[in-house]
């Protein structure tokens, strides 16, 4: 997270026009770092996504800093020869916030930033807000039934991030963790729905194990290997999908496997190639695609 917001931070003030422009160079030399990360992870390397990534979050801001952008670019070629710098471990250095200008709304860059608080976790938290993107320390709490503003769940000890409608920063999140019953409705912590309960299409609305099965309404246990299935999303129980051919939930594929979706691989990644390959790390994903 160290890294992501740092990026954001310097992505959100960029005002590039043309190619040769000084700081779309810049963009492209930064996102070069990261193509090394792409490719060991067997994801694209061209360095389209991370561009991409830059270019949703731009904003009106003051011109491109030379001097900063370079000791960011000298600093961050240093930063990616340390262990843990493809997998998101490692901060972004600061100065990178200043090439353009520094943080675009707020007082922090990384959550190192941010004085702990005896109430929970703190996070430099971003967001976009009428165009403008924020950066805000926030202080994250575990919730309890009922318990609100929620920013998001928690299943498996994974985080899925949901955030305000409106973009604002609430100076206090709730998240709602699966392990209690609970999950995010966006406003709220509401209880996951065991078997049989009423469900929207959407399996996270459902227990640990359960699905949401379509076609009655209701959350149901995962299918076996050997059930039939309609090729819905986490139908087929942990460790299988359903095969569209057959219309029957099969086992995954291990590392190396001819696929065609990433659903069908062990990893969760279907490679470039056609191929399973390892799951690819936290850090790289926002870069690669």
């Amino acid at each position: 997270m160290f890294w992501a917001v740092a990026f954001a931070a310097a992505a959100a003030a960029v005002g590039c026009k043309k190619d040769e422009d000084p700081g779309a160079a810049f963009i492209g030399r930064y996102c070069d770092v990261y193509k090394p990360c792409c490719t060991a992870a067997g994801l694209t390397g061209d360095g389209a996504a991370c561009r991409t990534l830059f270019m949703s979050t731009l904003a009106p801001q003051p011109k491109y800093d030379a001097t900063a952008g370079e000791s960011c670019l000298a600093a961050l070629q240093e930063t990616a020869a340390q262990p843990g710098f493809c997998e998101g471990d490692i901060a972004t250095p600061s100065v990178c916030a200043q090439a353009f200008g520094g943080v675009a709304t707020g007082g922090c860059v990384q959550d190192s930033d941010c004085p702990p608080s005896d109430q929970g976790d703190v996070r430099c938290v971003s967001s976009t807000m009428s165009g403008k993107v924020l950066h805000q320390c926030q202080i994250q709490t575990r919730g309890q039934l009922g318990s609100m503003p929620c920013i998001g769940s928690v299943r498996g000890g994974i985080t899925l991030y949901g955030g305000t409608s409106d973009g604002s920063i609430p100076a206090t999140g709730i998240l709602c963790d699966g392990a209690d019953g609970l999950r995010c409705d966006g406003t709220a912590c509401v209880a996951l729905a065991a078997a049989g309960e009423g469900c929207s299409g959407q399996s996270e609305e459902c227990i640990d194990g359960d699905f949401c099965d379509v076609t009655v309404g209701q959350c149901a246990a995962r299918k076996a290997i050997g059930t039939a299935c309609i090729d819905q999303a986490l139908e087929c129980a942990n460790g299988s999908y359903c095969d569209a051919t057959g219309m029957t939930c099969v086992a995954q594929l291990d590392i190396g496997a001819a696929c065609t979706d990433n659903g069908q691989c062990l990893t969760g990644n279907c490679s470039d190639a056609g191929t399973c390959a390892a799951t690819p790390t936290g850090g790289a994903n926002p870069f690669c695609g």
